[in-house]
């Protein structure tokens, strides 16, 4: 009978362990990390306080603004239009009228969509101001529909609103009971009625008379045609336009004529002119 053998090598594991070797800079060098992070935190604090104290400087806030080349535009306008974009907020800490922070190209596109403009540049002058170069789109009317003013361009869009009339320009009083809907005021057919006045009144009356005004509603028959001695004029415009015009010129020319003489002229048939 074989015997059960038993191992001689049990006795070592009741041996010493030989002691785990530990690795002496393991917290020496967390300490270190732990103590770089909170220096990177505070240079990064600095630099925040620093940029925000030159950015706070008086100096460099862009609070002046110059206008070139407008001839409607006033710099009022300008000032109001840009205001939201000066004051708004940049990185949470800054106002964006600094003249480090601020960016010209957005200033570009609100004073485009503001304004009906051909061109329009905006620079930055050091420390602290705004050149504004605009190139306006040329108007020849005011359309003036109930309390509304707008500048009406020789197409018969609108250019923009104004707040009070202006005699640089021909008023176009609106009593249509239709309303225009978006830009387009009038349709190319109303508007080359509307420009051929304006030209023959340019052409023939104008030395006589200034027009100021023409009156239209729905009714295209009747137009009246104000002007800035007192009387005013029907025309149809139905008819021959320059005919018209003209037959009105001899009348103007042939007597001193005053709205302190007449009310108004009729020229509407033809060779025949009335008065009241």
């Amino acid at each position: 009978m074989m015997s059960r053998i038993r191992s001689n090598q049990v006795w070592k594991k009741h041996l010493p362990q030989k002691p785990r070797r530990v690795q002496r800079g393991y917290y020496t060098d967390k300490k270190n990390k732990q103590s770089k992070t909170v220096v990177r935190i505070i240079w990064v604090i600095f630099i925040i306080l620093s940029l925000q104290s030159i950015f706070h400087i008086k100096y460099f806030k862009v609070d002046n603004i110059n206008l070139t080349g407008n001839k409607d535009i006033v710099l009022e306008d300008i000032q109001t239009s840009l205001q939201d974009e000066l004051t708004v907020t940049r990185f949470l800490l800054f106002k964006n009228d600094n003249y480090w922070l601020l960016k010209t190209e957005p200033m570009e596109e609100i004073l485009l969509a503001n304004y009906n403009l051909d061109e329009v540049r905006v620079t930055k002058k050091f420390p602290d101001t705004l050149d504004v170069s605009v190139k306006e789109k040329i108007s020849h009317f005011i359309w003036q529909k109930d309390d509304a003013l707008y500048l009406l361009d020789a197409k018969g869009s609108l250019n923009r609103q104004i707040r009070a009339l202006d005699d640089k320009y021909l008023i176009i009083q609106d009593f249509r009971a239709r309303r225009p809907e978006g830009e387009i005021v009038f349709n190319s057919e109303e508007m080359n009625i509307i420009n051929k006045l304006y030209l023959a009144w340019q052409d023939m009356i104008a030395d006589k008379a200034k027009l100021v005004k023409i009156r239209l509603d729905d009714n295209w028959g009747l137009l009246e045609l104000h002007t800035d001695i007192g009387f005013y004029v029907k025309v149809d415009a139905n008819e021959d336009l320059k005919e018209q015009v003209n037959n009105l010129n001899q009348v103007l020319t042939a007597g001193n004529i005053t709205g302190v003489d007449v009310d108004y002229i009729d020229i509407r048939f033809g060779d025949k002119v009335y008065f009241k």
